[in-house]
């Protein structure tokens, strides 16, 4: 299919304050339009172009509120980094029994809460046409590209980490994280920083049934999020081994020990004491994620080995991974999927629809081999069952 995939750039703004840059984008892609903010520091470009970051916000928001309030624009001007503000479509949801139309970044989360008969737009793929778009006008290091996100901003951030890796070298989130159905086996492993509130009520309302009314600060909350720690731990293959440390509000918990001979990085949860369903911006608790973000980015860059990774053809994933009772393979059309153990021996076979529940045989916990055939084309992808 094809798509049309062009900038025509509006308003500029000119910040004497900071000397910045600002240009309000608007692109159509799949017939939509849609719209960011980007930033551009004063002075001359960094060696090697420069570093870029992403900013997702989270629902009900827009690209506008986090370049006022999220401090990534001063954080780029004083790093000499293109910051980036994409804004989310709308959507009709469905939300503890009631119905509205708010901002919504495409992730698991949404599918679960979308109303029906909507068609969910591919943000992924605004975000690649997107990024083509702001490297076709400006000097931005390859090897140099982040994204942070908020709440469904950070469970849209992390979908790019599963199906992105080959372009975002690192990401920082807040309030949100991982869903089980964007759970894969990346094509490469990332560094990832997962920020979390005692407080956050979006969160703990999850937990009300249990009588949990604050994340204690200590290593039970471990405990309490395993399934969402562990769902990234096993894409990212890691181990539950981790190192702790304390600073002030800050509970820090880093895994970096690889569950195999794969390459791999690290996987870091922070719990912030007292801390509510906000992105840290130095006025809602006093520090400011857009710093802590950048440094931990700035230890990493993309391997020159990894350029353009190829991709599963049509861009092919399965979830949830880790997978228990069944998984779905993403897209349209019939495939014949088989599963394999680590031996090689064929443990199921089926034909099935793309984008339809496949029920699993009972299977022995494990990593397990899935061959994918679509027409001509063959996918080999790993699933964790558990």
């Amino acid at each position: 299919m094809r798509y049309i995939a062009r900038m025509l750039f509006g308003i500029v703004l000119v910040h004497t304050a900071a000397s910045q840059t600002r240009y309000d984008a608007k692109m159509i892609v799949d017939s939509v339009q849609r719209e960011f903010i980007v930033s551009i520091p004063s002075g001359p470009v960094p060696s090697g172009g420069y570093p870029l970051v992403f900013m997702f916000h989270g629902t009900s928001q827009d690209g506008e509120k986090f370049y006022s309030d999220s401090q990534w624009k001063e954080k780029g001007e004083a790093e000499k980094i293109l910051t980036i503000f994409p804004t989310a479509l709308q959507y009709c949801v469905i939300e503890d029994g009631k119905q509205r139309t708010t901002t919504k970044w495409h992730n698991g989360e949404l599918e679960e809460m979308a109303c029906p008969g909507q068609y969910l737009k591919d943000d992924v793929h605004f975000v690649r046409r997107m990024l083509d778009s702001v490297k076709s006008r400006y000097p931005v290091n390859p090897r140099r590209i982040y994204a942070s996100g908020f709440s469904n901003g950070a469970g849209f951030t992390s979908r790019l980490a599963m199906q992105m890796s080959d372009v975002f070298s690192a990401i920082g989130i807040c309030g949100g994280t991982l869903s089980d159905k964007d759970s894969i086996n990346p094509p490469r492993n990332m560094p990832v920083w997962f920020v979390l509130g005692t407080k956050d009520d979006k969160w703990l309302a999850n937990f009300q049934p249990l009588g949990i009314t604050e994340f204690p600060f200590n290593d039970s909350t471990l405990y309490i999020l395993s399934s969402a720690i562990n769902r990234f731990l096993v894409c990212e293959n890691l181990l539950q081994t981790f190192n702790k440390t304390q600073q002030g509000r800050l509970l820090n918990y880093v895994f970096n020990k690889p569950a195999s001979t794969e390459t791999t990085y690290e996987f870091r949860f922070t719990l912030v004491n007292d801390m509510f369903h906000v992105y840290p911006d130095g006025s809602n608790v006093p520090f400011v994620a857009a710093n802590f973000f950048w440094d931990f980015f700035n230890q990493y860059q993309m391997p020159v080995s990894v350029g353009k990774l190829p991709a599963s053809p049509e861009e092919l994933f399965i979830y949830p991974n880790p997978a228990k009772d069944f998984i779905t393979i993403s897209g349209e059309g019939e495939v014949t999927f088989t599963l394999r153990n680590m031996l090689g021996q064929k443990v199921f076979s089926t034909r099935a629809q793309r984008g339809d529940r496949i029920q699993l045989p009972q299977l022995r916990s494990g990593v397990y081999t899935s061959e994918i055939v679509s027409g001509k084309s063959v996918s080999f992808l790993k699933i964790a069952i558990h």
